[in-house]
């Protein structure tokens, strides 16, 4: 079966990047006979902190990683023939494809100006997975998804960023009709991404998890405290990420 998670969110700097690389250390953690085969692919071009220079290849329980524009339909095509390749062999066993979308993407692929978008993201088994900030901005971002792609957003997961506060502070989300809407009533779910130390995340830049844990950094093992630092963020970061399991999809 494959499913393909969309980390989207409204501006850049709401943690999509980071979302991203924490789901896919998650699946490739898990237990042998439990994992996807993962797909990685950064439309983030301008900052692509996921699959850039010194970020996440190939290798480790994942099988791709690449760089896509998904600013233009030739994009939108190059995705749709990358996912109908692995649709086909996802018959045969579990994939996952993460894509990490690029900031104001909205504008640009999400307005319907771009016809095969829909069909792409239909193909693709598409998740939204909304990185949510404390703006007002952020909710009308989503709504803005909700009206132009609503077949592909029935169903989704919403992350509280507490980078931007404790779960208390997103009072806008909390009192808006939307979450009632989504969460409530529809096929959504919410949880939270809980914050990363700042030095850490400076130490570690866009180097994968799983290397800075096995190798540490330029060489050098990370001191002990950070590393309990990132194991314990890392682990409340995938109990989080992984509910995105269990959410229903219809093709």
């Amino acid at each position: 079966m494959l499913k393909t998670f969309i980390i989207d969110g409204d501006k850049g700097g709401v943690g999509k990047s980071l979302a991203a690389r924490a789901l896919v250390h998650y699946y490739i953690t898990l237990p042998d006979q439990e994992r996807p085969r993962i797909i990685v692919y950064d439309a983030d071009l301008s900052n692509p902190d996921v699959c850039g220079e010194g970020g996440l290849k190939a290798g480790a329980g994942i099988m791709t990683t690449a760089l896509i524009d998904l600013s233009t339909e030739n994009g939108w095509i190059d995705l749709g023939t990358r996912v109908a390749t692995i649709a086909a062999a996802a018959e045969k066993a579990d994939y996952r494809i993460i894509v990490n979308m690029p900031a104001q993407i909205g504008t640009r692929a999400f307005d319907g100006s771009i016809h095969i978008v829909s069909e792409v993201l239909r193909e693709a088994n598409a998740v939204p997975v909304w990185m949510l900030s404390r703006t007002q901005e952020s909710l009308r971002a989503l709504t803005y998804r909700l009206r132009h792609m609503p077949g592909r957003y029935e169903a989704g997961m919403l992350i509280k960023n507490l980078f931007f506060g404790h779960p208390d502070k997103f009072s806008l989300w909390a009192s808006d009709e939307l979450r009632v809407r989504l969460i409530d009533e529809g096929g959504w779910i919410e949880d939270e991404l809980p914050e990363l130390n700042d030095q850490l995340s400076v130490m570690i830049g866009r180097r994968p998890f799983h290397e800075v844990l096995q190798s540490g950094i330029d060489g050098k093992a990370l001191p002990f405290g950070y590393r309990l630092a990132l194991e314990s963020w890392l682990k409340r970061a995938s109990n989080a990420l992984s509910t995105v399991e269990t959410i229903a999809i219809e093709a």
